[in-house]
């Protein structure tokens, strides 16, 4: 959207400073460990060409990494630009002179004008749909002020429940396998090559449950999304036959004096397991639940699922043409309702319909659903849950950090594994070979550690960032529709024998059926950094009663009906002026002078009426 200036602004500011500000220090202190990294280069280059390059490679990724995380932080820090343009429409703004942000919102509107219709019809919230998927309705169920919060927070909850979830399904399991395997249900074979295969197939689910979750987060969320999780009974089902199958087919591959050599030489090698991970897992994700859950209650007991709109219906009969009633209206009695003077938006048009008959009768028709400009809400609840906000970004940086470490750990084990295979003699000990499984398994867990430490902290930045975004408005949402009969008549002032001006008039009486809905809503958004920062979908999170405001708005209306003027005559003192003098000219050209005149002639016949009465009788 772009940015319109002007000298009124909508007091919105940068939601987003704290967070800017930990992004800069945390990006600063990893790019300070690749200076210290790259400035060891040289002296590891004399030792090994592999020591020498890992630590280029790695420092240039921490420095390079480091920059970016500094340059997003500062990028939060910069001003925030808000013109007089948002936030984004409830539905797409028919304003004449809003359609080129109309046309440039339009991909973000949310809703359509007979929705809006709907609700305020209807008394109903549309934003408010049930659940999708097993694990959406479970955590609904569990949670059901849930339903009240916009998409991002709905989606945001139900993911977090996925992946716990998911994460005590895959212990369950994990847990049923090793008790198949330790039973000797599986074979001999299985409790060598077994449980490590599961072990890596279990950490690689959990890390895409992971990754699909950080990934589902989102400020921008215009749909509900649907939660399922893979069934419990299937899991618990492949954890007891993947071992047996493998176990059973490994035994008969394998001779007796094979799989005694093969137990003999197991024994000595720790193979990997998925321990140390699962631990890791399960500590992460109590972080991340320790500090986002208490935002999401906080967030959730805040709701106001109300649905009550103000009406007024009446029938007046008035002496006024149809067109002025609307012109009025549009013009005069909604533009006084504008916040700082931006432009109602209109998201069904006026547009009349006159039907015009025969005789100069015929009827109207008119609709129009409008918002006035959103104004900001009042943010006490907000600076409220500053500390529970600030606590989550503080750990969502803590976490990136880790995950930078856990990177960097993970690098150098690679590059102490390369060096170590590059020395290994041709003739290889046993020693050796321990050696080598040791560092294999320290490599999968460093893998393991990082994957799942990123994830952990891609999900509490993308959540850090959802609850600073969000930004509530009020705003009066109404309907207005006007339909009703016309017919026209004339009236004739003036019309004595002796006037001198006259006024003929076509009143338009009209039957007026008026059918005016109107309601406070109260909106969110969530709001970005950049270009877009007030452009995502805005959802309708109240609907509230405004007696009094539909009071302000029906007693213009019928001021102005009650001022109208149906008879035309002259205001301007100059045209009174030379009425006067006509009528004093006319007074001086008749035959007889104006007193004897009078005199001579009786009250009534000084009616036009009985003049022209005698007229026709002499």
């Amino acid at each position: 959207m772009a940015y319109d200036f002007g000298s009124q602004t909508l007091g919105i500011k940068n939601p987003f400073k704290l967070e800017g500000l930990t992004k800069l220090i945390s990006g600063l202190v990893v790019f300070a460990a690749g200076v210290i990294v790259l400035l060891g280069v040289a002296d590891n280059l004399q030792q090994s060409n592999i020591a020498g390059w890992g630590n280029a490679i790695i420092g240039f990724l921490l420095v390079t990494l480091g920059a970016r995380h500094a340059g997003v932080g500062i990028f939060q820090l910069f001003r925030y630009f808000v013109g007089r343009s948002v936030p984004t429409s409830l539905a797409y703004n028919r304003s004449v002179s809003e359609q080129d942000v109309a046309e440039h919102e339009a991909p973000a509107v949310l809703y359509t004008d007979k929705q809006l219709h709907s609700m305020l019809m209807g008394r109903k919230n549309m934003t408010f749909l049930e659940p999708k998927g097993w694990v959406g309705r479970l955590v609904h169920s569990l949670f059901p002020k849930l339903t009240f919060m916009p998409y991002p927070l709905r989606n945001l909850a139900q993911e977090l429940s996925s992946i716990t979830i998911s994460v005590i399904t895959g212990l369950i399991a994990f847990a049923v396998a090793a008790f198949v395997v330790s039973t000797g249900l599986a074979g001999a074979a299985s409790k060598i090559l077994a449980m490590p295969l599961l072990s890596v197939l279990l950490l690689v689910f959990l890390l895409i449950s992971w990754r699909a979750t950080a990934k589902a987060v989102s400020n921008n969320g215009q749909t509900l999304l649907s939660s399922n999780n893979l069934s419990f009974g299937a899991l618990i089902a492949l954890a007891i036959l993947v071992p047996v199958i493998l176990g059973n087919f490994l035994d008969s591959m394998l001779s007796t004096r094979q799989m005694d050599q093969l137990l003999q030489f197991a024994s000595k090698f720790s193979l990997f397991s998925a321990w140390t991970n699962l631990s890791i897992f399960a500590v992460t994700l109590l972080v991340v639940l320790g500090v986002t859950l208490p935002l999401l209650k906080k967030r959730a007991s805040a709701t106001t699922p109300s649905s009550e709109v103000s009406e007024y219906r009446d029938n007046l009969q008035e002496s006024i043409h149809p067109n002025e009633l609307f012109i009025n209206i549009e013009n005069i009695v909604l533009a006084n309702r504008r916040y700082k003077e931006v432009p109602n938006r209109v998201y069904r048009a006026f547009d009349p319909k006159l039907n015009e008959q025969s005789e100069g009768k015929g009827s109207f028709a008119g609709e129009l659903i409008l918002e006035t400009q959103p104004e900001l809400a009042n943010q006490n609840d907000t600076h409220q849950n500053k500390g529970l906000k600030s606590a989550l970004t503080l750990v969502s940086e803590v976490m990136f950090l880790a995950t930078v470490a856990a990177f960097a750990w993970f690098a150098f084990q690679i590059m102490d594994t390369a060096q170590v295979f590059t020395n290994m003699p041709r003739k290889v000990s046993e020693q050796d070979v321990l050696n080598a499984v040791s560092l294999i398994n320290t490599c999968l867990l460093g893998l393991f550690l990082w994957l799942t430490l990123a994830a952990a902290g891609r999900i509490l930045a993308k959540a850090s960032h959802l609850f600073w975004g969000e930004i509530q408005f009020n705003s009066l949402l109404m309907f207005l529709k006007t339909e009703g009969t016309y017919t026209e008549s004339k009236i004739s002032t003036g019309m004595s024998i002796h006037d001198s001006t006259r006024s003929e008039n076509v009143v338009v009486r009209s039957s007026i059926t008026p059918w005016i809905i109107t309601s406070r809503v109260t909106t969110s958004i969530f709001a970005t950094s950049g270009l877009k920062n007030l452009e995502a979908p805005r959802f309708i999170m109240g609907m509230h009663k405004n007696d009094q405001e539909l009071d302000g708005i029906v007693s213009e209306i019928k001021h102005f009906l009650k001022q109208r003027e149906t008879i035309a005559s002259i205001t301007n003192e100059k045209d009174l002026a030379n009425a006067g003098q006509i009528y004093q000219v006319n007074e001086q050209s008749r035959a007889l002078p104006a007193a004897e005149q009078t005199a001579r002639l009786s009250v009534e016949e000084q009616a036009a009426g009985a003049l022209r009465d005698n007229t026709v009788e002499q």
